[in-house]
């Protein structure tokens, strides 16, 4: 119904070819420049929660630069910037991904941050997401190495205040935990991603989640 649109390209090509618009949201989830370890194969296990091998980060051996994003000049949700901090500007507004929320901690993150220009203080958006151990999607298989839960994503779109109709960019689409968020909200999409297997992954994610789970 052209409510979502999925390109397998870089997004500054789709950005250069017009097919973007103008958005009311840029929610990108880029590459963070730290060669994140995607091999995590165990034995051991079920086939049900095995861990399992993904290929690289595309982007990931290099330090990231947000310069493009931000030139965009639109309302922005820039996650992992405090791996790239020095390049983004002053803002009051991130956002805190508490991936914990109680329990113990181990040699991951205990959460992640996002920078913004959505104004208003530092918010906290608090939901366990540690292996098999999650507030939401228990039981799902792993999509991809640095997969995002679905609630993540609506937080992000009532944090920016979106309305039916309204427009989100995603330019890098990984597992596409924004596609059924959206599609609950009502929203429009254009996501890309350079990776075949992220944008399959992303549009099986849409028809294996049903829009009442996403909107939880």
């Amino acid at each position: 119904d052209g409510a979502i649109t999925v390109y397998h390209a870089r997004w500054e090509d789709v950005h250069a070819a017009g097919l973007v618009g103008v958005p009311d949201l840029v929610h990108a989830d880029p590459p963070y420049g730290v060669n994140e370890r995607t091999d995590r194969a165990s034995k051991g296990r079920s086939e049900r929660w095995a861990c399992r091998d993904f290929p690289p980060v595309h982007g990931d051996d290099r330090p990231y630069d947000p310069a493009p994003l931000l030139a965009m000049a639109r309302p922005l949700v820039l996650w992992g910037a405090n791996h790239y901090a020095p390049r983004v500007p002053e803002s009051p507004s991130w956002i805190l991904w508490d991936k914990r929320d109680g329990i113990g901690a181990n040699d991951n993150a205990d959460g992640e941050l996002a920078w913004s220009n959505l104004g208003g203080p530092l918010r906290i958006f608090r939901h366990v997401w540690s292996g098999v151990i999650r507030a939401s999607e228990s039981g799902e298989r792993v999509l991809a190495p640095t997969q995002k839960p679905i609630a993540l994503s609506t937080y992000v779109f009532r944090r920016a205040k979106l309305r039916p109709g309204a427009r989100v960019f995603v330019p890098y689409l990984g597992s596409g935990p924004d596609l059924p968020a959206a599609l609950a909200m009502g929203l429009r999409v254009v996501a890309c991603d350079v990776e075949r297997w992220c944008c399959d992954a992303a549009i099986g994610r849409l028809g294996a989640v049903t829009a009442e789970r996403a909107a939880e």
